[in-house]
């Protein structure tokens, strides 16, 4: 895993990002932009923002960079970053960049960089642009060669085309549910295309904090505990279902009709259950930190589980690999393939409604049909060395079945496991543990922290 540090930058497979005006300023903006675009061949490269208030400076930085390399720019304006994915493809760019820090808060931005199939770059690459970032390598062209930039206006309507186009999505089947559906985008990049997406398949829509002016009113990342709001609205509107969205619209999580905030975790497996159930079989391919439910829905459908180290890139690079169906990461971001190969919340809420409308089933019956597995993420501040090799021996000492140490350190034991890692996206090491009872799983979280406090010599 890349993961390095620049001042206050991070540097990982998910982007560079830091805090605005620290970390990350319009000067590091332009020159991470031209340390990419100077590694890029000839074409095009497509941009868009999220909603944050840094957004718009920011693109006006990588906008310069791009054209500044002799390279057109493609403004795609305030997009998700699946539709930037898509838009790399379906305009046949070289390259795409991403303004969003995803699910960090409103003090935070970032960029993300796309390969020319809208995925994100590969380690290699990235090592590369590091480099020349680091080094300020980088290549301008002359004056009768600077590129121009254009406005595309069509990315959001493209990708409910696509969506509305897949041969699994049913939607006349949809519309006979008429569901009546909550959505809070969180003032972000989804604002638009999720309750307009929503509309085409026949739902009567409440749209709550979908207004793309960068007011995240609540903690940005769609967990359970962070979407009250939109489970009192999912009550008080008697709903079928909520969803809620992070501000690049790639994570999704749900509510279901009594109110209840379901884990992220729920996302995948519903969106896997049901590419599944269609015949569309092959393995599935998924992080090491996503929920044993996943393991447990593929079995059923008599296919395999391929986990990696936790990224979309590295998910997506075994998805090509492996020739899944369908795959993701826990964190609430469901990657299906066959429109493009990355996380995205729009296929997400597709690919659940058409499951809900297919069984006949609430979300809350369809949930019930699943075994309860309990998790509990958490997460500590880390500074200096993370030592795998001295984790895993501290953990050997605790008897586990089997160590996995592609990202981070997994323990996996008869009844649970627990998860530690370096964050690609804070300055934190995450610790993850689920298990078949609450009282397992908490006992498995302290034993990560003790392992984690003895692993740098401070008491448990």
């Amino acid at each position: 895993m890349i993961q390095k540090r620049k001042e206050d930058l991070l540097f990982s497979v998910a982007g560079a990002r830091g805090i605005v005006g620290r970390g990350i300023t319009v000067d590091v903006v332009t020159r991470l932009s031209l340390a990419f675009c100077s590694k890029l061949p000839a074409g095009c490269v497509v941009i868009g923002r999220d909603t944050r208030p840094s957004g718009e400076s920011f693109k006006s930085a990588v906008a310069a960079a791009v054209t500044a390399t002799g390279r057109e720019c493609v403004d795609l304006g305030i997009a998700t970053t699946p539709t930037v994915e898509m838009m790399v493809q379906k305009l046949g760019a070289v390259a795409g960049i991403i303004i969003t820090a995803s699910h960090n808060p409103v003090e935070w931005n970032a960029l993300k960089f796309l390969d020319s199939r809208g995925v994100f770059i590969s380690k290699p690459v990235s090592e590369a642009v590091y480099d020349a970032y680091v080094n300020e390598q980088f290549q301008f062209c002359d004056a009768a060669s600077t590129g121009k930039v254009t406005r595309y206006h069509q990315a959001t309507r493209d990708h409910i085309d696509a969506v509305m186009g897949l041969g699994v999505v049913d939607a006349d089947l949809i519309r006979r549910r008429s569901f009546r559906v909550v959505v809070d985008a969180i003032n972000g990049a989804g604002s638009v295309i999720a309750p307009d997406l929503l509309r085409e398949l026949g739902a009567k829509v409440v749209a709550m904090n979908c207004k793309t002016d960068g007011d995240f009113y609540r903690d940005p990342e769609p967990r359970a505990e962070n979407v009250g709001e939109l489970a009192e609205k999912v009550r008080s509107e008697n709903a079928d279902i909520g969803f809620a969205l992070d501000p690049d619209a790639d994570r999704l999580s749900l509510v279901d009709k009594t109110g209840t905030a379901l884990s992220e975790e729920y996302t995948l497996a519903l969106a896997i259950d049901e590419i599944l159930g269609l015949e569309k079989k092959g393995p599935v391919v998924v992080n090491v930190s996503t929920s044993a439910l996943v393991d447990w829905v593929a079995s059923s459908h008599g296919v395999d589980v391929i986990r990696t180290p936790v990224g979309e890139a590295h998910v997506v690079d075994a998805m090509f690999r492996e020739s899944a169906p369908i795959g993701g990461e826990g964190n609430g971001g469901v990657i299906y393939p066959a429109l493009h190969p990355g996380r995205d919340g729009m296929v997400g809420m597709a690919l659940i409604l058409q499951l809900l409308a297919s069984r006949k089933l609430s979300l809350d019956q369809q949930i019930s049909r699943y075994p309860k597995f309990h998790m509990s993420k958490t997460k500590m501040e880390w500074v200096g060395e993370f030592s795998i090799e001295r984790i895993s021996g501290l953990i050997r000492g605790l008897e586990p079945a089997k160590i996995d140490t592609q990202d981070g350190v997994k323990a996996v034991f008869d009844d649970g496991w627990f998860h530690v890692r370096i964050s690609n996206t804070e300055g934190v090491v995450r610790i993850l543990a689920e298990s078949m009872s609450v009282g397992r799983t908490e006992a498995l979280l302290r034993a990560a922290r003790d392992v984690l406090n003895e692993s740098r010599g401070r008491p448990s």
